[in-house]
């Protein structure tokens, strides 16, 4: 099982990039190994990546933080820093983003590994990729929250993450989501049964917003 997890290296210096690459493909599949913000969101965009490595000081108008944040923002999976940086300054940035570890350079293969292992272990990330015409979305469905449906399009929305219009129907996209964390509860909407805190014969309740219940679907 670990070693079938996808692992992203961003490092700009290619000697240590191929060592690092060298550590882990002992261990897990090294997906890709790219040098700078652009093509490390590229990979995120258009591959499954169950944890990126990342070195903080890229020779890039954009860091290793940069990329970091925007994990945090839509993709939402483990990554471990890589650097050389150790001033206050740095690590203040590093502990605002919350990666899972922080090695220090040299990289040693014991270290990366265990940390790998460990992110891996401690992370249950419910990921799923939705392919919607010619296009694919990387989804975490344990932050779905609910989905409603107007005309052609449904809209998704999340607890951390930014809504996702999506033009497709609900019956196609029953065929893509674990009906455990989306459940359709009338005709135009579908709820993650995670997040219910209150219902009773007529309506479901997420937090303070309600859903009416159509015996149809529920």
């Amino acid at each position: 099982m670990q070693k079938q997890a996808n692992i992203l290296i961003v490092e700009d210096e290619m000697l240590i990039a191929y060592s690092i690459q060298k550590m882990v493909q002992k261990h897990f599949n090294v997906s890709q190994v790219v040098k700078n913000y652009d093509q490390a969101i590229q990979v995120l965009e258009n591959h499954v990546i169950d944890l990126a490595l990342i070195d903080i000081t890229l020779n890039n108008s954009k860091s290793g933080i940069d990329i970091a944040q925007q994990i945090n923002k839509k993709y939402n999976i483990p990554f471990i820093y890589l650097t050389a940086s150790t001033d206050e300054a740095t690590l203040t940035k590093v502990i605002q983003t919350s990666p899972t570890a922080y090695i220090s350079k040299p990289v040693q293969e014991t270290n990366v590994i265990t940390a790998i292992k460990l992110a891996l272990v401690n992370t249950t990330v419910n990921n799923i990729v939705l392919t919607i015409g010619k296009k694919e979305y990387h989804i975490n469905m344990d932050q779905f929250l609910f989905a409603e449906s107007e005309g052609v399009y449904i809209t998704m929305h999340f607890t951390k993450l930014n809504s996702l219009l999506l033009r497709t129907t609900f019956a196609k996209l029953q065929t893509q989501v674990p009906e455990s964390n989306f459940k359709r509860i009338n005709k135009s909407e579908a709820i993650n049964p995670k997040y219910i805190t209150k219902s009773d014969s007529k309506m479901v309740f997420l937090d303070k917003k309600g859903f009416k219940i159509s015996k149809k679907y529920w």
